[in-house]
């Protein structure tokens, strides 16, 4: 990888989180493709591999889509809104997100949260199922991760994680709660709890939201998180879509 790729991502380390992330601790499972200015980073630790393409000029954006298409079938790609109009591929699915950043939140304390261990398996597996719940395991066990979860009889409602973490960011996901806790206020008090932990050990909490789920947008801007950025998240061939 080029040196002025390393420059680019350090120009906004909140933005550039995963290939800064991926390339300091997931190397072995990270592969990147450059056309001029642009790139393609195609993360393969998990399966539809994840892919980010990043171009400042359409006929940059245009041949690393080439490239995509001659080398995959199934997989989910992230990209700037800007280039949807070439995004044409069969059996895709696009879903516009909004990055969200928090560095003082407002925490919302509820007794029944507490932090989530590898100990919590099968509470994990019955919330998240059998997808995410192999992830956050994962994740876990290779202490990788920072995850919080509600707890009513016992059982596990509502939680959410972080994706990735350095020493200066982290992004939260598997912001979850089961159908019919919702509504509550179970997962302001898990995602806010989370942030807090992430604040005070000096990290810039963020997160992606779907655009059109406004109730959860709701809820991040009342615990403090603001818009920072947009992206694509596009499903090809995979039923896979953000929560």
């Amino acid at each position: 990888m080029s040196s002025e790729l390393e420059k680019l991502f350090l120009t906004d380390p909140i933005r550039f989180a995963f290939e800064i992330y991926d390339l300091r601790f997931d190397k072995e499972y990270t592969e990147f493709k450059t056309v001029r200015e642009g790139y393609l980073m195609i993360y393969i630790k998990f399966y539809p591999p994840r892919i980010i393409l990043h171009a400042n000029e359409e006929d940059t954006a245009r041949e690393l889509l080439s490239i995509l298409r001659e080398e995959e079938s199934k997989f989910i790609l992230f990209t700037e809104p800007k280039w949807v109009k070439l995004l044409n591929f069969p059996n895709a699915k696009i879903y516009p997100e909004i990055l969200m950043t928090c560095n003082k939140p407002n925490v919302f304390r509820n007794e029944n949260v507490r932090r989530l261990s590898i100990e919590d398996k099968e509470e994990i597996l019955t919330l998240y199922e059998q997808g995410l719940g192999s992830v956050l395991l994962q994740l876990l066990s290779e202490n990788k991760t920072t995850a919080y979860g509600l707890f009513l009889d016992n059982h596990l409602v509502s939680a959410a994680y972080t994706l990735i973490e350095s020493e200066n960011f982290a992004i939260i996901g598997g912001v979850f709660t089961k159908k019919e806790f919702r509504n509550m206020g179970l997962a302001t008090s898990v995602v806010s709890t989370l942030t807090e932990d992430l604040t005070k050990r000096g990290k810039v909490a963020s997160l992606y939201v779907r655009e059109d789920n406004s109730p959860a947008i709701h809820v991040y801007k009342k615990i403090g998180f603001k818009e920072y950025w947009k992206r694509l998240w596009v499903s090809v061939n995979v039923d896979e879509k953000p929560l």
